[in-house]
């Protein structure tokens, strides 16, 4: 009996995700409607995964007004 190997989850130890740019990630379709916080938030001479620039949205988002 053959045992079938699924796709590994995300939260799986050893995956490997992608950093990008501030440019890659303004250029991304994701994050077109939301292109003018990304700018804001995001050093340039960093890199980011995609799954850290959401959090970094969503906190912003939920912040409070000063």
């Amino acid at each position: 009996m053959a045992v079938k190997k699924g796709k590994p989850a995300a939260s799986e130890p050893g995956k490997v995700e992608s950093s990008f740019s501030k440019e890659q990630l303004l250029a991304a379709e994701r994050f077109q409607g939301r292109k003018d916080i990304v700018n804001t938030l995001l050093s340039p001479d960093k890199q980011y995964t995609v799954e850290t620039v959401e959090q970094m949205i969503e906190k912003y988002m939920k912040g409070q007004v000063k």
